[in-house]
């Protein structure tokens, strides 16, 4: 297998933030990076244990994760990297997340052939591997958003009484029933006409203070 070339490729390559793995057409690991080293320590493999020369294509999904992402791993996944492998596809992305410790993560992963001639012949695939953890929970967050923001339309049917919003389930204060689809908070205040209504002993204040301003102008 192809060896790099110089020193400092090899340090620029353990540098990376993504994890990259090479792999044989046989399907067996030819070589990965520190990134990847340390990615898969995280997710419980040992740190000491030698990936060279072990069939990617046959590892067990629970090294990725919980039994969850098995079906994928061996539906999808590893068929779809046979297929960049033997030249049926030139590439393949996919995105999909994992369950480390009670928590979800994601990751980029994407396979390209590894071609070392001008003939271009494969000589295996490259994969890489990116943490996209915190660019899909904001993702997600500005979807849930965007949702939310446009999922006020048509007729909503209020009380004309209480102001309560019937839904599905129940009748909703109005605050609630807003500050759920949309981005806004409620800060409470009692109007002047409801004051004069609710406290009138009060309402002589709002009286001064409109005369005072009056007479300023």
């Amino acid at each position: 297998m192809h060896e790099f070339s110089s020193t400092p490729w090899c340090y620029a390559v353990d540098s990376l933030n993504s994890g990259l793995m090479i792999i044989r057409p046989d399907g067996k690991i030819d070589q990965i990076n520190n990134s990847l080293r340390l990615m898969l320590s995280e997710y419980g493999a040992s740190p000491d244990f030698d990936w060279h020369g072990i069939s990617f294509l046959e590892l067990p999904p629970s090294i990725f994760g919980r039994s969850s992402f098995e079906d994928f791993f061996e539906g999808v996944y590893i068929p779809s990297l046979k297929n960049v492998i033997v030249g049926n596809n030139h590439q393949y992305t996919v995105e999909y997340s994992l369950d480390l410790f009670g928590n979800t993560i994601w990751i980029l992963s994407e396979a390209r052939p590894l071609v070392y001639d001008t003939e271009n012949i494969a000589g295996g695939i490259v994969v890489s591997f990116t943490n996209i953890t915190r660019f899909k929970q904001r993702q997600l967050r500005l979807e849930q958003a965007l949702y939310h923001s446009c999922s006020l339309h048509g007729h909503i049917p209020i009380c004309a009484v209480c102001k309560h919003v019937r839904t599905v389930e129940d009748w909703e204060p109005v605050e609630s029933y807003l500050e759920s689809r949309i981005a806004v908070e409620f800060t409470h205040d009692i109007c002047p006409s409801c004051i004069r209504r609710l406290y009138p002993k009060y309402s002589s204040l709002f009286d001064e203070s409109r005369t005072a301003t009056e007479s300023e102008e």
